[in-house]
């Protein structure tokens, strides 16, 4: 899959238009668990030696290992970023809604291992659907040895090249209705509105989302160049994947240091409007009221 994001599309049967996960498994670790194996790629762009791993994180024993680690560290990443990329939506109303379906829920039993056990096994099988996709996908994985006809060209192009990008166009289709459909049905309840971030003034949010641009564009750039000194391939299928992982690389960089100056409070912020106290005065909030949670 030449696009990372695209290999949510495989989870999705098992979150829930809430934002939740169906039955026990973890949402957030579901679909970072479906990235986990590419992070090796963005990683190589500021230390190229990285890039290697990848075989490790592609195979059965890094889905169960390194794989896992490393959504704990994405999701660690998630919950970091999650309201300062919430405060870059312009409309108070844009911001409670989509709040209503990544807030996650409140771990039901604090306190015990079993909610580490459930996002240790949803984290596996995200990574799993990231392999197996992969394996299909990819000239020299074991699903080309499963079915060669893969390797049958059409057109000019191997079979698994139009699986590759095909899927990964259909994949972000999916992806969008999934991501349009939830947001029609999220109920944005009043209790939250306290929790829902403030969003940025009208002079830095296009400061801010300049800035986001330039990192993308330009790690994507770099990221590119060094492909070429290396390989001298200037083709656009050569250039595709060296963009989005150096792309999506400058971008999380980019987002951090956003994230790292909106949460030490030296960014303006404008306010929500306020939203009527809905248990009645002198009732006490539940934190499952006030939302916020982890899951």
């Amino acid at each position: 899959m030449p696009f990372t994001l695209s290999h949510a599309a495989a989870v999705l049967p098992g979150i829930r238009r809430d934002g939740t996960g169906r039955g026990r498994l973890v949402a957030s670790a579901l679909v970072a668990g479906s990235f986990a194996p590419d992070v090796t790629y963005y990683v190589a762009t500021v230390a190229p030696a990285a890039m290697p791993f990848g075989r490790v994180t592609h195979s059965a024993l890094g889905v169960v290992t390194v794989d896992v680690a490393t959504t704990c560290v994405l999701v660690a990443l998630w919950v970091l970023l999650r309201e300062p990329l919430l405060a870059l939506l312009p409309r108070a109303s844009w911001r409670s809604r989509v709040y209503a379906v990544v807030r996650g829920e409140v771990w039901r039993r604090p306190g015990s291992w079993a909610p580490a056990g459930w996002f240790a096994l949803s984290a596996a099988i995200g990574s799993a659907t990231h392999v197996v996709w992969d394996a299909f996908t990819h000239f020299d994985r074991w699903g080309m040895r499963v079915l060669p006809v893969l390797g049958e060209k059409l057109a000019g192009f191997p079979l698994y090249w139009y699986a590759q990008y095909g899927g990964s166009a259909l994949a972000l289709t999916g992806i969008g209705w999934f991501t349009v459909t939830a947001l029609r049905r999220a109920n944005p309840a009043p209790t939250n509105a306290a929790a829902v971030p403030p969003g940025l003034t009208p002079r830095q949010l296009p400061v801010v989302l300049g800035l986001l641009a330039l990192c993308t564009a330009a790690v994507a750039v770099y990221r590119c160049l060094r492909w070429y000194a290396f390989y001298g391939d200037a083709s656009v299928l050569g250039l595709i994947p060296s963009a989005c992982f150096g792309g999506g690389t400058g971008l999380t960089l980019g987002l951090l240091a956003y994230a790292a100056v909106w949460r030490s409070g030296r960014l303006g912020r404008t306010a929500n409007p306020a939203a009527p106290d809905p248990v009645g005065p002198g009732r006490k909030v539940t934190r499952a009221q006030r939302g916020g949670g982890t899951r």
